[in-house]
């Protein structure tokens, strides 16, 4: 999810000397994405994940099956 590719940039941003700017502008953005996510969650019913860098929902009643 975008917020997860966020976190992983601002934790790698947070071990560079002089980057803390940057490190708190990223947990910004990360926490304004993961409320995205769980709005887009709510409204549809669905959890969005990434595929091939675009945004998909898989249908409830597929979720379940193999």
């Amino acid at each position: 999810m975008l917020s997860d590719s966020i976190r992983v940039m601002r934790e790698s941003k947070e071990k560079e000397p002089g980057k803390v700017g940057e490190a708190l502008m990223l947990r910004g953005f990360e926490i304004e994405a993961r409320n995205m996510e769980e709005r887009l969650q709510s409204l549809t019913g669905r959890p969005h994940v990434p595929l091939d860098g675009n945004l998909v929902s898989q249908p409830d009643a597929e979720a379940g099956q193999p």
